[in-house]
């Protein structure tokens, strides 16, 4: 997939509202898997519907999809073999039967907490619904052990169908999280703002949405062959910002006076506009894939020179004006940061090093 690829306004939907659109896709698949079940009349294929609700239920990912079908559909051959073999013993000894089904959900219960959880347990679940066939009827129980496998494969077709892209989705979050920090520094600094604003509940939603990028970054990995700590890399910067403008805002106001020289310096204006602007500029390029030309980044160093020298103009209060200075100075650095580990996240390099 091209990494730098815009978000098309059907994949903004998708995403957007992914409960729906798996709900519909797990009714589709329930639909049609009845009507073609029912049609060949295949024996036993009530366990194909129960199969296909159990393992289609979480979101499959293009990045977790297809390891994810081996290990189901390994875990239900395993399973049914078992099952088979447990018929074949009940025959000789119902002891032997028992032993080895102990021994069986052992393994099923150890592995279902390792690295392959699911194959554990579909060991499990299918060992249960093929000994179920009955003592005797090994027919019923390979019938059982088959709609199984069936029910697992058409599952995953089902998930291969416009399938959900973790890098897409981690990409949105990114740019909801850089558009959120946008807005919540503008009100920190605002002049329309009189008192203090309460960021907390801005702060809450943002750590919950930087919390689910966790949750993308492994099948981002496998779908994109980023390095995974380039991804962890930039979730950390987004941390790090947001503690940064937390600061900022109590800075900013902890003092009357201070708050006043602050609020009609010119250069700390200037400074405020730009970290705004470039929060918005990495904001958009996250969503289209395009770099976006800085042409204010030449006077970023004069800026950060000016804010640092104001401190010698103004009578007093210079802890407090010297923290708030040096915070905006540390987020500009922070955005330059991020800002490289997204140019390599989104394969732009080239374009970065052309401009």
């Amino acid at each position: 997939m091209r990494l730098n690829q815009a978000i098309s306004d059907l994949d903004n939907f998708v995403f957007s509202n992914y409960r729906i659109v798996h709900g519909f896709r797990v009714a589709i698949a329930f639909v049609i898997t009845m009507l073609f079940t029912g049609y060949f009349e295949i024996p036993e294929r009530t366990w194909i519907l129960i199969t296909l609700v159990v393992v289609i239920g979480p979101i499959s990912y293009l990045g977790n999809v297809l390891p994810r079908a081996w290990h189901r559909v390994l875990g239900t051959l395993i399973g049914a073999a078992s099952g088979v073999l447990a018929i074949v013993l009940s025959q000789y000894s119902l002891t032997a039967m028992y032993a080895w089904c102990a021994v069986v959900i052992f393994a099923s219960a150890y592995y279902s907490l390792g690295k392959r959880p699911y194959v554990g347990i579909l060991i499990g679940i299918t060992l249960a619904v093929t000994i179920g066939g009955g003592d005797s009827d090994v027919s019923v129980a390979l019938w059982r052990g088959f709609d199984v496998s069936v029910g697992c494969v058409i599952a995953v077709l089902f998930c291969l169908i416009y399938p959900q892209r973790a890098f897409i989705h981690w990409r949105m979050r990114i740019n909801s999280v850089l558009d959120n920090f946008a807005k919540v520094y503008h009100l920190s600094y605002s002049p329309n703002v009189l008192e203090k604003p309460d960021l907390e509940p801005f702060q809450k939603a943002l750590v919950k949405e930087m919390t689910k990028l966790n949750s993308l970054g492994k099948p981002s990995e496998k779908e994109t062959k980023l390095n995974y700590q380039l991804i962890y890399a930039i979730q950390v910067q987004l941390r790090n910002m947001l503690f940064t403008i937390e600061l900022l805002n109590h800075s900013y106001w902890s003092d009357r006076e201070s708050h006043l020289n602050m609020l009609w310096s010119k250069s700390l204006k200037q400074c405020q506009e730009q970290v705004e602007k470039k929060l918005n500029d990495l904001a958009h390029m996250v969503k289209t894939g395009q770099l976006v030309e800085d042409k204010e980044t030449l006077h970023s160093k004069e800026i950060i020179r000016e804010l640092k020298e104001i401190i010698a103009d103004i009578d007093g209060h210079e802890t407090e004006i010297y923290g708030y200075i040096w915070l905006n100075v540390k987020l500009i650095e922070d955005l330059a940061n991020l800002k490289r580990l997204l140019i390599l996240a989104l394969n732009l390099s080239d374009k970065s090093k052309a401009n």
